[in-house]
């Protein structure tokens, strides 16, 4: 397949949303009894976000006949396991700088894909929006 393949673009972005460190944490961690709730329950809402949107992009793939192809969280991830939330925190916004810089070339990918370039650019600026957040609870932090 070609390197701008939409279904390829599109499993990109799928598995920068599915995979990402909130994500991981949500599903791993139920709470955080040493850190503040406030952190676990931001994180929460990032990763629902992530979810949505990573639903909705599995469906586009299907639409056009595509293989879903969520990936693997990072084997990384698993160090993270036994760690504050508060530290996690800045270890996301390293994660989520990545990710929004990804999920730009995705939207660049896919300039001549006009029924995929609406999604792909509500997905960078989720993506932007989150790492907003995730300062935000970082420098509440400091």
């Amino acid at each position: 397949m070609a390197p701008n393949d939409p279904i390829d673009v599109l499993n990109r972005l799928l598995r920068l949303l599915c995979r990402s460190l909130p994500v991981y944490l949500a599903s791993t961690r139920p709470s955080d009894p040493l850190g503040p709730r406030d952190l676990g329950h931001r994180l929460g809402v990032i990763a629902a976000d992530q979810r949505a949107l990573a639903q909705r992009v599995a469906e586009a793939i299907a639409e056009r006949k595509g293989q879903v192809e969520p990936g693997h969280f990072p084997l990384e991830f698993t160090a993270t396991n036994d760690l504050a939330l508060g530290y996690l925190v800045r270890r996301a916004i390293d994660y989520q700088k990545r990710d929004v810089e990804a999920v730009g070339e995705c939207v660049e990918a896919l300039a001549g894909e006009p029924s995929l370039l609406p999604l792909a650019e509500e997905i960078l600026g989720d993506a932007r929006g989150h790492l907003e957040t995730l300062e935000e609870m970082a420098g509440q932090r400091a």
